[in-house]
């Protein structure tokens, strides 16, 4: 990321990521890195894919199962990022690639996220729905929790309205748990349409309503899902993964 971006537009960023939920993050990733992501999953074992019909469409657990993801989660350009919005404590926690081509292409509601991976169950109030996806803990904590979270999206290709790009409700963050309340939300914030080139970040609070359309065109939308949190968890609970993010860059070195 260029220092002229990290000093002149990050702050506008940040203070629009608090008021709306989220903030577009352009070129954080220049080309060369993009090719070498979209590498580093092709070289990913199937057993860590989910399939949809013949075509990969989803790898969780991706801090576990590739060492580039986890350096790109913790690394320099995305800690930056990170900093800027969680501070400097903050740790990544999941990382997922969602992929959407002609053979594996879906539409996704409206929601906000709900759930977080921790290592094992340890019934704690306020937290409840627990299941396991691919070995790992699944649960529901209490809003404040996600409220605290952050979700960078990735983008390994282009991303516009054609092809399933992210759709979200400006300021729906600050509302705790929506539920039933998800159509007036809409109706009241109205929606955008995220469209982000290959190499740009898209900055999420889990608590934002979001959604995707199934893509129109042919090819790949390749986006990497990474999560944050700032705070450990209570009642003994710990996260599945806690990865401290980069340091800031020393400005006298």
């Amino acid at each position: 990321m260029p220092t002229s971006f990290a000093s002149n537009v990050m702050p506008e960023l940040a203070r629009s990521f608090q008021a709306d939920g989220y903030a577009v993050f352009p070129d954080v990733l220049n080309p060369p890195a993009v090719e070498q992501l979209r590498d580093a999953l092709a070289q990913i074992p199937e057993t860590a894919a989910v399939r949809r019909r013949k075509s990969v469409y989803g790898i969780r657990n991706l801090l576990e199962t590739s060492p580039a993801i986890q350096e790109l989660a913790v690394g320099v350009e995305l800690s930056g990022v990170v900093r800027s919005l969680l501070g400097p404590d903050a740790f990544a926690v999941r990382a997922i690639l969602f992929n959407k081509t002609a053979d594996a292409n879906w539409n996704l509601g409206w929601h906000q996220d709900s759930v977080i991976s921790v290592r094992e169950r340890i019934e704690t109030p306020g937290f409840r729905a627990w299941g396991q996806k691919v070995g790992v803990w699944q649960v529901q904590p209490p809003p404040d929790v996600m409220a605290g979270m952050l979700a960078l999206r990735v983008h390994l290709d282009d991303c516009r309205a054609e092809n399933g790009a992210l759709r979200v409700v400006p300021g729906s963050h600050q509302s705790g748990w929506l539920d039933d309340e998800i159509t007036k939300c809409r109706e009241r914030h109205g929606e955008v349409t995220c469209e982000v080139a290959a190499g740009g970040v898209v900055a999420m609070c889990p608590m934002t309503l979001h959604a995707s359309a199934k893509a129109l065109v042919p090819g790949q939308r390749r986006v990497i899902h990474i999560e944050y949190a700032r705070d450990d968890l209570p009642g003994g609970l710990e996260w599945n993964n806690r990865i401290p993010i980069a340091a800031a860059p020393d400005p006298e070195a």
